[in-house]
C-alpha cells in the first residue's frame, strides 16, 4: 500500500494543507499587529504559500492518480 494514495492526498489538499495555511497567515497578522512586523510577514510570504502550494500539489498528484485508476 502506497503511502501517497488517493485518501491521503485528498486529507492533504482538501483538509491538512488549507487549515495550516489559514493557521499561519492568522499567526501573521498577529504578528505583525504585535509588533514582529519581520516574522509576521516571513509566516505570511512563505510560510502561508508553501501549505498553499502544497495543497494545489496534492489535488493535481490526487486527480493524476484518479484519472489513470478509471478504465473504460
Amino acid at each position: 500500500m502506497s503511502l501517497m494514495n488517493k485518501t491521503t492526498l485528498t486529507f492533504i489538499a482538501f483538509i491538512a494543507c488549507p487549515i495550516l495555511g489559514l493557521v499561519t497567515a492568522v499567526m501573521g497578522l498577529v504578528m505583525i499587529f504585535t509588533g514582529n512586523v519581520v516574522m509576521g510577514v516571513v509566516f505570511l510570504v512563505v510560510l502561508t504559500q508553501v501549505f498553499i502550494f502544497g495543497g494545489l500539489w496534492a489535488l493535481k498528484k490526487r486527480t493524476s492518480l484518479t484519472s489513470d485508476t478509471e478504465g473504460p
